[in-house]
């Protein structure tokens, strides 16, 4: 079995779009763990992993935070 590394991120999100970016958005996670809206809004609202909500704007998930929870840190 192979590990996942921290700095994983799917080939489908352009990486240039997201490598200066501290965030990513909800479609950005619905990419990289290839899964629906409804899923990720549970996952964010089960505190799976820390989300930040920005009024009129929607969910940011901190980079870090995220890849730290994807690799069972």
């Amino acid at each position: 079995m192979q590990a996942y590394q921290t700095s994983w991120v799917s080939p489908r999100i352009n990486q240039q779009t997201t490598e200066g970016k501290r965030c990513y958005t909800v479609d950005d996670v619905m990419t990289i763990l290839d899964v629906g809206r409804k899923a990720v809004y549970g996952l964010i609202h089960q505190k799976a992993f820390p989300a930040i909500k920005i009024p009129s704007v929607g969910y940011r998930i901190p980079k870090e935070s995220f890849n730290a929870w994807l690799s069972g840190r």
